[in-house]
């Protein structure tokens, strides 16, 4: 999906269930395919226009706001639903510094890790996507978030990346773009 997504699009934060020596190298090899760069997530790294950061394996990765942007810390706190990093972590963390100025997806994914974060993000106006269950692989993460009622769309993975830039466009449209709205995702 993100090799799909074009060029100027706000900043993107992922937390993908990796063991700690893959991250690094799913991070180049995203990079080399995308328009934009995707690197593995450093603690007090910006998130800024034109890259995606993922959260280092066995790391959980938090946003805050840093007075002139959307700044990464990383703890190795216990795990959430067996998980480090885990999304509700992040999408937590998100909710709290972001509010309405995000829009958030929870791909395919054994568990529920997310849809309380989703939540979160749903109750401070947050725009939602999931995968739906026919193109997951394991359709529990967005099973769980859908099946709370947060999810505004629940779409094919080849939908996803055209939803993403059409919320971004519509954040950026509205107003909702001061700071940059970003986009994050699982």
């Amino acid at each position: 999906m993100l090799p799909r997504l074009p060029e100027n699009l706000p900043g993107i934060a992922i937390v993908q269930h990796i063991p700690p020596y893959y991250s690094k190298a799913f991070a180049d090899r995203l990079s080399g395919q995308c328009a934009f760069e995707v690197r593995e997530a450093a603690e007090g790294d910006m998130l800024t226009p034109n890259l995606a950061l993922i959260a280092p394996g066995d790391f959980h990765m938090t946003l805050s706001w840093a007075g002139t942007g959307y700044r990464v810390a990383l703890n190795q706190n216990p795990p959430v639903h067996h998980c480090r990093p885990a999304v509700d972590v992040m999408f937590r963390s998100v909710a709290e510094c972001a509010g309405a100025r995000i829009s958030s997806v929870i791909l395919t994914g054994m568990g529920c890790d997310g849809a309380l974060g989703m939540k979160a993000q749903k109750a401070v106006g947050a725009r939602t996507i999931a995968q739906d269950q026919a193109t997951s692989v394991v359709y529990g993460m967005p099973r769980a978030a859908a099946e709370l009622g947060i999810v505004d769309q629940v779409l094919p993975l080849p939908k996803i990346a055209d939803a993403i830039v059409q919320t971004a466009m519509r954040l950026a449209g509205a107003g909702v773009a001061a700071p940059r709205p970003e986009t994050v995702l699982h």
